[in-house]
């Protein structure tokens, strides 16, 4: 046996004995709270059409809405610590990468839970002059009414993540993992462009969004697209912008930026400082509301504390 060879088997040999004799803290340990940074208590859950989570940090507030999980269920999707389904008053590790949240499975890998807002647990006082803050960013469907932001007390007394009369009774709708269409019924009253309901050939519940609804060119279903929330003078706005993060002279925008926010009917022209130039990038106004709380700092989230110094930017990743 050459001894290139001897010294591969060699190494081979302590390899298998390091995982067989090794337990799995030797792997995981310090390598878990590097790999899930984040630390936030569960306010809220609810399960109506799909379980989602409110989940607040020391300075921010999440809505998570659990999607990846491994194996094949039959309920919408549920996200588990310590092997059993989150609960209100629990303790989560996790980690952010662009759209998604993502906690440690029990067995291994990795569960996702999509952002659907992000917001400050204490926005910090109104900025002076034109300036406009984001203090709020997020998700949601092409064609939704509401937005459920997290500090938001009806977000979770809603029957969906839309908007419109509630409906029982069958509907057609496109699954937004793709495919044909199918008839289902709802598992709970929906109304809008988002539903959830049990095929009517059988199978698992399915999420989709209804058929004449705004779907994309081409029979596919809508986007999620991304939102800003932001306070500018006496008003509060909810922007749409695209799949595509939310971004000024192609830098994104991200929760306490300052921007200048010049309204036009439905729309609203967003630029990142009066000497910017130009008309400003262009978003649609979903809503727009009095702040009731300017100039003062609100504190719109439960349970939570006034930070000494709020973040002006998100979390570490």
């Amino acid at each position: 046996m050459g001894r290139v060879l001897r010294s591969v088997v060699f190494f081979g040999v302590v390899l298998a004995f390091l995982f067989a004799f090794c337990p799995s803290t030797c792997w995981a340990g310090e390598g878990d709270a590097a790999n899930y940074p984040l630390t936030g208590k569960v306010l809220a859950s609810s399960a109506k059409g799909a379980h989602s989570y409110q989940v607040a940090t020391d300075n921010r507030v999440y809505l998570l809405l659990c999607e990846k999980v491994k194996g094949l269920r039959m309920r919408m999707p549920e996200c588990k610590i310590d092997d059993r389904p989150i609960a209100v008053g629990d303790t989560v590790q996790f980690r952010v990468d662009g759209d998604w949240a993502y906690i440690p499975a029990t067995k291994g890998g990795e569960e996702g839970l999509r952002i659907l807002t992000m917001e400050f647990k204490t926005i910090p006082p109104a900025a002076a002059g034109e300036s406009g803050m984001v203090i709020g960013t997020g998700m949601h469907i092409y064609g939704q009414k509401q937005v459920a932001w997290s500090t938001t007390p009806t977000s979770f007394n809603r029957p969906a993540y839309g908007g419109g009369a509630a409906s029982m009774a069958p509907v057609m709708a496109i699954p937004v993992t793709g495919g044909p269409p199918v008839m289902m019924m709802p598992t709970a009253p929906s109304g809008g462009a988002f539903v959830t309901g049990i095929p009517m050939t059988g199978g698992p519940p399915v999420m989709g969004t209804r058929v004449g609804g705004p779907a994309m060119s081409g029979g596919g279903p809508p986007p999620w697209v991304h939102l800003l929330r932001v306070r500018a003078g006496e008003n509060i706005y909810q922007l749409e912008c695209s799949a595509k993060p939310c971004e000024i002279d192609k830098k994104p925008i991200e929760l306490g930026d300052l921007l200048v926010v010049r309204a036009e009917k439905k729309w609203a022209y967003v630029s990142s400082g009066s000497a910017s130039g130009g008309k400003g990038q262009k978003f649609r106004i979903l809503s727009e509301t009095e702040d009731e709380a300017a100039p003062e700092a609100k504190d719109t989230a439960p349970d939570s504390q006034p930070d000494s110094q709020p973040d002006s930017k998100p979390e570490s990743k």
